[in-house]
């Protein structure tokens, strides 16, 4: 009767029922949003478990437990049941029951959710039922018992709502942390760093998820996956099982805690009685006097309470040990001379306000809700003090609060500073944290409005944690939600960069804090007017709206469509979803081009103007189109990017236009025909402008202090562009869209000649301008250099054709230039130090031995720029490379470092001139392994010429490690090397291979490869193959060499290569 009583009161519950909604909605998020974590049913199905388990099981357990085991407690109850006949063992041990069923029934509602979408997809299983039901039984049910059983330790230790959600919460974001350190596939962005914690989860993981990723590293080669667990598996839930049972007893021999009073002797009494006496007491109506006294009582409480005083001593250490623990790293390898910047950016922009927001939501809660808590909320109620005030001094008291965590912080970072001997700039510390202190105190003054007006602390906290998911999870991109105001109380503010600072983003950030300023208050006014504050159950205040509520109100609308009206006419909003309908939609209307003659572009003369301070670039460009096929041409189609149209367009020869605004196509009709052989010139003019709402991303944008315009997809092109092409086979059928069936690069070039395509080159023309106080460059020799009109001009020409990447900068004087050879090099960086020379250097060795082994570089002039940390840490384009400041210059070998990651990276950027950018384009349907995997070979080669062979074996090393710790994360099956997509293959995996190669074949036999592709395939020629390498390669070695080739180029097992 009791266990039934215990299930009566629970099913009652709103957090209950709120609680098997939203379960199965996120695990229905989960299994259609989370895409390419394997397309394997059952790995996907299993994967799909763990993120369920790991993102709701410890929330639902925390928010659960007061309800079931301090319900009691709550409601001052705690006596009367005690003194009943039932057995304090017996009631807990049915309240553990009751809330260990309640969630394990909701997870195996969520795992049927994921079961039952991916039946849909892939059709139904009887093994993806069976694995769904095992997964339940061995990885949910554990987790939900030993959870229980800590959620019944916890209350009956300290009986306190507060310690259980900051327990539970606690539990969840560590959880998460280790497991993105641990290498957990389910989250984007993890990798391991630590093989010793690695191995330390499989047994301490309470989800099991740990031990079954192990499992995923025997699917490197071809043989079954076992996705049942292994005995270390098997040992970690028997383990847990055994700790719930321990637990459990522990919370059998806790006795609940009581209120213990202490009685006034009898002296005391009526020594009380002798000395009261009695005084008029008058309300004081002043409002600022009220306010005073109430914020400052608030904070007292607030200081006094004494889980708020742990939280900020922990928070302090929390921030230093956060700070000190990275405040010298730069990558693996590689350490930084640091400043306050480096220092603050670790805490600034993730840890600091992630942590921040959850703890501005506790200390709301406590704010709003300590007088229900204490049996007050009726007696303030009757005060003569309006609801405005008591609103006020509670966004006071929080402001601060976040005053007192913000200064916190800075002690703990800057207390790390001091011992890690770093450059402290004080003007960083109110710069940036100043904006996260802003950032929290909107966030706090909306959790305010929702605490205020909510008459229940239950719809209260559901609306605050329904902000906080939106904010800080991926579910507002799953929901399609892309809109950078879905950053809830922020902007999309990007972390500072030593080369630049904040100006990447700096622009953005007032008009957006503007909006949330503007609504925050409206909001913060209404409230005070619609407060629950109350004697009854209904207030019919909430029906009506004021004036100045309404003003206020519409003011922050107003604000808000002005931004978002600025937002899209800067940028089209387009979530992943309208990307791939737009694509798919341009399939469907042109793919007949694909199939019809079009022209060449066989020149470009480029005319650009970069304006820096503005942040505008103007273009004039001349094209010349060549018709290279053996059929007239009639129509041409050109196309243009969404966010710059193209302003004008001319061709020089008598046409007809149509445009398509929707796609961004001309369609330009011929009233001569081109015939083969002919040229006609085309003539567009367009303008960059920089976005102000927008941070400044790649491949363009114009800052003040760098500017960066490459050609694609700025610039208009000509017919149909097959890398618009969707090559998912399941999004092509979702729209309608043919099937590829493409192969494999080794089956699809599996014979010689397989390939019919050409290259895509052309000859360069710029005259390009900018600021006096920068330098203007782009491809090719420069002609001249002068100064007009306060500006700076450079004239560049190609002398022989390129690969059609065209790219233009606008960057500092400070410069260092060296001839080799014939060859001008340059580097880019503001200033001119070890580093610099050292990244000159890698320019000279990989020039010098490519002449030698291979062929000469193709051009007059290779330039090399110190960039901003955006994007790839290293680029490359025909005649340009880019390489990240922070890493390429800042930064220096670490003292266990074998090699030098800037030398590295140099020599890898170098090598991209000639795999990349001379061979490796023109064949779309090829994977990348002739740019990056033989890009890998160079280095290999040019480590050891320059710092011996105990250096390149720590690169062999360093790789080999990485790759262990990716394929242990990876969810991938694994390819052939020329196939592969994935990254830890073609840049460590191809290490390890070309390490074997050099020590089997030899150097000679590789680099007589390479000389005899480009002879074959070098332009004019056909574009070389991944396959065409392999072809080569084993053309110039023994049979039993072969076997290795194939082993190692074509083969799927990567056993050996994980061998010392």
């Amino acid at each position: 009767m009791m266990f039934y009583n215990e299930c009566r009161y629970v099913v009652r519950q709103p957090m209950v029922w709120l609680a098997f909604v939203l379960v199965p909605l996120v695990a229905y998020v989960f299994a259609e949003g989370i895409s390419g974590i394997d397309t394997l049913a059952d790995k996907r199905l299993q994967i799909l478990q763990m993120t369920l388990s790991m993102m709701v099981l410890p929330l639902i357990c925390g928010a659960l437990a007061p309800i079931v085991f301090l319900r009691d407690h709550t409601h001052s109850m705690s006596e009367l049941i005690l003194v009943t006949p039932q057995s304090p063992a017996r009631r807990l041990f049915y309240r553990f029951t009751v809330m260990g069923v309640i969630c394990a029934s909701i997870m195996l509602l969520g795992f049927i959710i994921i079961w039952f979408t991916l039946s849909l997809e892939y059709g139904f299983q009887t093994s993806l039922l069976a694995l769904n039901l095992w997964g339940f039984a061995l990885m949910a049910l554990p987790a939900c018992a030993f959870f229980t059983a800590l959620t019944c330790y916890t209350a009956q230790r300290f009986m306190s709502t507060v310690v259980i959600y900051a327990t539970f919460c606690t539990l969840w974001l560590m959880y998460l942390v280790l497991a993105s350190l641990t290498g957990a596939p389910m989250l984007a962005g993890s990798s391991m760093n630590s093989v010793w914690l690695f191995d330390a989860m499989r047994m301490l993981d309470p989800f099991g998820n740990t031990p079954l990723i192990a499992m995923y590293n025997n699917n490197a080669s071809n043989t079954a996956l076992n996705l049942y667990g292994d005995l270390y598996f098997y040992l970690n839930r028997l383990s847990y099982c055994l700790l719930t049972i321990g637990l459990f007893v522990l919370s059998l021999r806790l006795k609940p805690q009581r209120t213990s009073t202490k009685p006034l002797n009898s002296k005391n009494k009526q020594q009380t009685k002798l000395n009261r006496h009695y005084q008029v007491i008058t309300a004081t109506p002043k409002a600022a006097w009220q306010l005073w006294q109430l914020a400052r009582m608030a904070l007292l409480f607030m200081l006094k309470q004494r889980v708020n005083q742990l939280i900020l001593l922990g928070w302090t250490f929390m921030m230093f040990n956060e700070v000190l623990s990275g405040i010298h790293y730069a990558e693996p390898l590689s350490v930084i001379n640091p400043t306050s910047l480096d220092a603050l950016n670790r805490i600034s922009d993730d840890v600091l306000p992630l942590l921040g927001s959850v703890l501005i939501a506790l200390w709301v809660w406590q704010l709003n809700w300590h007088n229900r808590q204490t049996g007050m909320a009726e007696l303030i109620s009757a005060t003569p003090v309006r609801s405005g005030i008591l609103l006020a001094s509670n966004i006071i008291t929080l402001s601060g609060l976040i005053l007192l965590l913000i200064l916190l912080s800075a002690v703990g970072s800057m207390t790390a500073e001091l011992i890690g001997h770093s450059d402290i700039r004080l003007e960083q510390y109110p710069l940036q944290l100043g904006k996260v202190a802003l950032s929290l105190w909107l966030l706090g003054a909306l959790f305010s409005v929702f605490h205020s007006i909510c008459r229940s602390p239950l719809i209260a906290g559901a609306w605050c944690a329904g902000i906080l998911l939106m904010k800080y999870s991926p579910l507002s991109g799953k929901l399609g939600l892309t809109h950078t105001l879905w950053n809830i109380a922020a902007s999309p503010l990007q972390p500072a960069d030593a080369f630049w600072g904040l100006e990447q983003s700096q622009s953005v950030y007032w008009p957006f804090m503007t909006f949330w300023i503007v609504l925050t208050i409206a909001l913060l006014w209404l409230a005070g007017q619609w407060s629950h504050r109350s004697t009854g159950h209904f207030n019919h205040k909430h029906r009506r709206l004021s004036f100045s509520s309404a003003v206020l109100l519409l003011i922050a609308l107003l604000t808000g469509i002005h931004l978002h009206n600025n937002i899209i006419d800067e940028r089209p909003l387009m979530s992943s979803d309208l990307r791939q309908q737009w694509r798919a939609e341009y399939e469907l209307h042109y793919v007949a081009w694909a199939e019809t003659a079009q022209p060449t572009i066989s020149h470009i003369d480029a005319n650009v103007e970069i304006f820096p301070q503005a942040g505008n670039a103007f273009f004039v460009l001349n094209y010349t189109l060549e018709n290279r096929t053996t059929v007239a041409i009639n129509k041409l189609l050109v196309g243009h990017d969404a966010a710059t149209p193209i302003e004008e367009l001319v061709l020089s020869a008598a046409y007809t236009s149509h445009y398509d605004k929707r796609l961004g196509q001309y369609i330009l009709t011929l009233e001569n025909p081109l015939a083969p052989g002919s040229m006609v010139q085309m003539r567009s003019r367009l303008t960059f402008s920089q976005p102000q709402h927008w941070p400044a991303v790649t491949p363009q944008f114009v800052k003040p202090s760098f500017s960066y315009l490459r050609g694609f997809p700025l610039l208009p092109t000509v017919g149909f562009q097959r890398q618009y092409t969707l090559r998912d086979e399941p999004l092509r059928q979702r729209y309608g869209l043919a099937p590829l069936n493409l192969a494999k690069p080794s089956t699809l070039f599996a014979k010689p000649d397989a390939s019919h395509a050409s290259y895509d080159w052309l000859t360069l023309h710029s005259v390009v301008s900018t600021d006096a106080s920068q330098t203007p460059l782009a491809q090719g020799q420069r002609v001249k250099q002068w100064q007009q009109n306060g500006r700076s001009y450079a004239e560049y020409h190609t002398v022989a054709p390129i690969r059609h990447a065209a790219a233009w900068y606008s960057t500092g004087n400070t410069v260092l230039t060296e001839q080799h050879d014939n060859v001008t090099l340059s580097v880019y960086s503001p200033e001119i130090n070890a580093a610099a020379r050292l990244n000159m250097l890698a320019m000279k060795d990989t020039l010098s031995w490519m002449a030698l082994h291979v062929t000469p570089y193709r051009g007059s002039r290779l330039n090399l720029l110190a960039t901003p940390s955006m994007g790839p840490t290293g680029y490359a384009l025909p005649q340009m490379i880019m390489i990240d400041y922070q890493l390429g210059f800042l930064a220096t070998p670490a003292k266990n470092a074998g090699f030098d990651q800037r030398y590295r990276r140099a020599v890898h950027e170098t090598a991209h001139q000639w795999f990349g950018h001379d061979l490796g384009n023109g064949v779309l349907e090829d994977s990348a392994f002739m740019v990056e995997s033989l890009a890998k070979y160079i280095e290999l080669v040019l480590i050891e010429q320059r710092y011996g062979t105990h250096a390149m074996q720590a690169l062999v090393a360093y790789e080999r490690q990485r790759f262990q710790l990716a394929i242990i994360g990876s969810s991938v099956k694994t390819l052939a090397l020329v196939d592969a997509t994935e990254t830890h293959d073609l840049y460590s995996r191809a290490t390890l291979v070309f390490a074997i190669l050099r020590q089997q074949l030899g150097d000679d036999v590789l680099s007589h490869a390479l000389r005899l592709l480009w002879q074959k395939h070098a332009y004019p020629n056909t574009p070389a193959t991944s396959m065409d390498f392999v072809r080569t390669l084993k053309s110039l070695v023994d049979p039993q060499q072969q076997l290795l080739v194939d082993e190692l180029l074509l083969g799927t097992d990567i056993k050996p290569l994980l061998l010392e």
